[in-house]
């Protein structure tokens, strides 16, 4: 068997044994730690693809290689924000907070950190993920100096200490985290976690299938608390996808409770608006009458950054295609005015390429956030997403979205070529690899 079969078994078996889907630049990555690994063995790439498929110790190698991610201290600060002022005063103590793929522990010890500042005497935070390096980073509980990023001088001072060349979170704080491997989407729950009333599962779900999606979100709210707190990354969305958890807004942020909570508090009936940063909600966003209202747009005509006007679709010889349902092209909805509560995938890809015109890149992002959620195989919707996250100068978010769009295509272009109207794929294709290429340099 050559090298290219092999390669699609394992990503498959990944897949199925991690429950994440592989995205393009998992899989370069994950094509470059098998050829540098192999060379570092003295071993066939196919050998030790063999191995991995067989479950052998390149596995735990492989998901350690693919699974930790970029993190910082107080990554989001608003949803501590909300943590500290408005959920714990409503717990009772004991306190247990789950951090659900821990990455290299920030997360864990900034949860560590609003709980020890709270007063409150008894608490824990469980600290999880499928990485066994992430998990050996997080027990150790040291960093360099560039990884205190998102700490205020503070915190710094009162939570860590100089230890070599390194910075070390205190005693009292790594003896109450506790560190364990567990598969959100694989394996259930573990008995610590049992009855957690927060959760902090911040940028995982996007990895997996909607599959993987429904099956961790049940396993969380088998684990919590029925009156617990769900915390998701910013630019995850439950809108349309389970009715276990209900939004609800702490100040700057959002979390989600499930319904026998009781949902005290300012319920969101329908999922706002995110915009790419800290704070959820698009500014100046309102809601009258069930619907959700955009701020006005900030500037009209070109899509534009700071180095420049961007190429518009037209660069490509064709505009950019417009959603279609059911054969015919969706109207275009104005940006200022749609109801999410009833608007499919081609309503709000519309209203993004509404935005996307009249150079809103937050409305744009709102929107085309949304679909690429609902539809990850719609490339049209991604390549617009990177568009509007170029718009809006958010460049790494850009290249996210490009590559997506760009695997997209290699799985759906028959579906891509009738929603392009006439436009060629090939045409898309290599505009996405020279923008890839642009935006990596």
């Amino acid at each position: 068997m050559t090298v290219t079969p092999l390669l699609d078994s394992a990503s498959e078996f990944l897949e199925r044994s991690a429950g994440f889907r592989l995205d393009p630049a998992q899989r370069h990555r994950f094509d470059y730690w098998l050829r540098t690994t192999a060379a570092q063995r003295g071993v066939d790439v196919a050998l030790l693809l063999a191995e991995l498929i067989d479950g052998g110790p390149a596995l735990q190698s492989a998901l350690d290689e693919l699974t930790v991610q970029e993190t910082s201290f107080f990554r989001d600060r608003p949803q501590f924000d909300g943590l500290r002022d408005e959920v714990l005063p409503t717990l009772r103590s004991p306190i247990t907070v789950w951090s659900a793929g821990c990455a290299w522990g920030h997360e864990p010890y900034s949860l560590a950190m609003v709980l020890a500042a709270s007063g409150i005497p008894d608490w824990r935070v469980f600290a999880s993920d499928i990485s066994s390096r992430a998990l050996r980073q997080t027990e150790s509980g040291r960093y360099a100096e560039h990884a205190l990023k998102g700490l205020t001088p503070l915190e710094k001072s009162r939570y860590l200490r100089k230890s070599g060349d390194q910075w070390e979170v205190i005693p009292e704080l790594r003896e109450r985290v506790h560190v364990f491997r567990h598969n959100i989407v694989r394996d259930p729950p573990p008995a610590e976690v049992m009855g957690v009333q927060v959760v902090f599962c911040r940028n995982v779900l996007i990895y997996f299938h909607r599959s993987g999606v429904l099956t961790a979100l049940d396993r969380i709210a088998d684990a919590m608390d029925p009156k617990g707190w769900l915390f998701l990354g910013y630019s995850e969305s439950l809108w349309r996808v389970t009715e276990r958890f209900r939004l609800m807004r702490l100040g700057k942020a959002f979390a989600y409770r499930q319904p026998e909570a009781g949902l005290a508090g300012e319920l969101v009936d329908v999922e706002p608006p995110v915009s790419a940063g800290s704070e959820p909600a698009a500014p100046g966003a309102t809601r009258r009458n069930g619907a959700i209202h955009a701020p006005s747009p900030s500037r009209s005509g070109a899509v534009a950054t700071g180095r420049g006007a961007l190429p518009s679709p037209s660069e490509l010889r064709a505009p950019v295609p417009h959603a279609r349902i059911s054969g015919r092209a969706a109207p275009t909805p104005t940006p200022g005015c749609v109801d999410p509560s009833t608007a499919p995938e081609a309503i709000l890809l519309a209203v993004g390429e509404a935005a996307l015109e009249m150079g809103d890149a937050q409305a744009a992002i709102a929107a085309l956030r949304k679909v690429v959620y609902l539809d990850p195989d719609q490339a049209i919707a991604h390549f617009q997403l990177g568009l509007a996250f170029e718009l809006g100068a958010d460049p790494a978010q850009a290249r996210r979205a490009f590559s997506a769009a760009r695997a997209a295509l290699t799985r759906t272009s028959a579906a891509a070529e009738v929603a392009l109207e006439g436009y060629q794929v090939e045409e898309l294709t290599r505009f996405l690899d020279q923008r890839l290429s642009r935006l990596r340099s």
